[in-house]
């Protein structure tokens, strides 16, 4: 790996991962599930295949699913797999990148790997998990619909 996702596999485990925690969700590395009876309730870290030694490119994917739905989805698809990956276009009530909930478009935080910028980017994303992101997952969770929809 490069120093840039060095950085970001850190902020990861020292910042965001016990923020999460904090949050009520469980998980580690770039996947991170809240437990609930009915649904899936994921986030997901996704990183750019444009991502350098230089400058780690990454957003955060939502996912919403029920359980159930998921099931059938999976009888007649076992390649999806049995438990789904936020990560990964597939069956959803909500798939949603993060950007789009915090800056009203798709969003890659760019993480340098001088750590020049490691400090600002943090509390951005800090900010954007309590703010936006994860109310937006509890919005849904809420939610009685069970049809796909996007913010």
């Amino acid at each position: 790996m490069g120093e840039a996702q060095d950085r970001l596999k850190a902020l990861i485990t020292t910042e965001w991962g016990p923020a999460l925690r904090e949050l009520g969700f469980k998980g580690s590395g770039r996947v991170w599930t809240l437990p609930d009876e009915r649904d899936w309730v994921m986030l997901g870290i996704q990183t750019s295949t444009g991502s350098t030694s230089r400058e780690a490119k990454f957003t955060f994917n939502l996912l919403v699913v029920g359980k159930s739905v998921w099931s059938e989805a999976f009888i007649h698809r076992p390649y999806i797999g049995a438990r789904p990956n936020p990560n990964v276009m597939s069956v959803y009530r909500l798939q949603q990148r993060s950007g789009f909930l915090t800056h009203g478009e798709d969003h890659w935080w760019l993480l340098a790997g001088d750590g020049s910028n490691e400090n600002a980017i943090s509390r951005e994303v800090l900010e954007a998990l309590r703010s936006a992101i994860v109310p937006a997952i509890i919005s849904e969770m809420a939610s009685p619909s069970p049809e796909p929809r996007r913010y």
